[in-house]
């Protein structure tokens, strides 16, 4: 069974937790001696610092599940798979439970996508469960229509781990960045660089995902202080194709937008405006690599333009907590992944721009406080 302990998480019990890396971690805590300790030390790898990984969002508590033996069966619920992101996801996940220092605690590994059918993905899940799922990484489609089907596994003593889209039950540990703040702090930079007064485009993600309304809430919580800013919104699916529809299409309608605000399919965007034969606004968006080789190519015109990718190494941070968690270590419930900024003025090509990769590729692939780092041949779906 789980337990959450009536305390917010500290500094000081990440510290604790940490302790285990260099062996000084009482084995009472366990219950299992040496050769669990042995196991558990197998998964720390050499470079994992669980106080510089487990940071936290504010309310977090400590989370704790009885500790098992390992190795252990683990299953990866996925819900949209829409986007090239999903697919990088999925690709780190399964590289991650190969490596040397994750591949011993792992006897099994499932991964199953259900598309934007809710009813789908709580049948999935179950289905996880049922085929011995010993802990379950989700990506939700929705944060609570899949909270019975999570709560019953925790009630069960069954660790669930939410990343990206977080699902609103007790005991679930969550990874994320932290939405409402990226979609804050592109809404501030724009009124930074297009004025406090004008037309931004806010084009949105899916319908119905926490990190849809915790963007576009951050978003908002800047627009609605600036009473000469005009919002015109658009539903862009995180999709390239979509997003430069939908852009096309406000473009057509409104021929005076001064700021372009997009959760995802920026490089759509951005197309937009130039088969429109329309000036480059500011634009503040996400991290496809398309959308920073356009800020690349643009930046002696004097375009402006900021990305803060999500990155799809968040899986492998939730695959290594629900690894702590099976192995009886407090985690904390709310971890949060520091947001990897770049404007324009601080592209590298061949750190965070890639001329020579794909556009649709996202190029926030390391979480290197986690120990989670892709090459772009591991990640790149095929």
């Amino acid at each position: 069974m789980y337990r959450s302990i009536g305390r917010t998480w500290t500094r000081r019990d990440a510290l604790r937790v940490s302790a285990i890396g260099s062996g000084t971690l009482a084995l009472g805590v366990t219950g299992f001696g040496a050769g669990f300790a042995r196991r558990a030390l197998a998964q720390d790898g050499q470079d994992f610092d669980r106080t510089a990984c487990y940071q936290t969002f504010e309310g977090s508590v400590p989370i704790q599940f009885d500790a098992q033996e390992p190795p252990f069966s683990l299953a990866l619920s996925n819900g949209y798979i829409g986007n090239v992101w999903r697919t990088q996801m999925i690709n780190m996940s399964n590289v991650f439970v190969t490596r040397p220092d994750i591949q011993p605690l792992v006897s099994d590994w499932q991964v199953a996508s259900s598309g934007e059918d809710v009813a789908a993905q709580i049948a999935q899940t179950e289905n996880m469960i049922s085929a011995g799922a010993q802990a379950i990484i989700i990506n939700a489609i929705s944060p609570t229509a899949l909270a019975p089907v999570c709560q019953r596994a925790v009630n069960d003593g069954i660790p669930v781990v939410a990343f990206d889209n977080i699902v609103e039950a007790d005991g679930i540990v969550y990874v994320n960045e932290d939405q409402f703040e990226m979609g804050r702090l592109w809404a501030d930079w724009l009124v930074t660089n297009m004025g406090e007064s004008g037309k931004v485009l806010m084009v949105k993600g899916v319908a119905g995902t926490s990190v849809d309304q915790d963007r576009n809430a951050g978003g908002m919580s800047v627009f609605d202080t600036f009473p000469g800013i005009e919002v015109v919104e658009a539903l862009g699916q995180w999709d390239p194709g979509v997003g430069q529809t939908v852009t096309a299409n406000a473009l057509a309608a409104h021929d005076d937008i001064t700021g372009v605000w997009a959760q995802g399919g920026t490089d759509g965007v951005v197309r937009a405006f130039l088969e429109a034969g329309r000036p480059l606004v500011p634009v503040a968006g996400e991290g496809e690599n398309g959308f920073r080789k356009q800020m690349l190519e643009y930046k002696d015109d004097g375009f402006k333009a900021i990305s803060i990718g999500q990155s799809p190494a968040l899986v492998a941070v939730a695959i290594r907590a629900a690894l702590d968690l099976l192995m009886g270590m407090e985690v904390p419930s709310k971890i949060a992944v520091p947001l990897p900024v770049v404007t324009t003025d601080d592209l590298e090509v061949g750190v965070n721009v890639f001329p020579d990769a794909p556009d649709n590729f996202f190029t926030a692939i390391n979480i290197d406080d986690c120990n989670a780092s892709f090459t772009f041949e591991e990640v790149a779906p095929e």
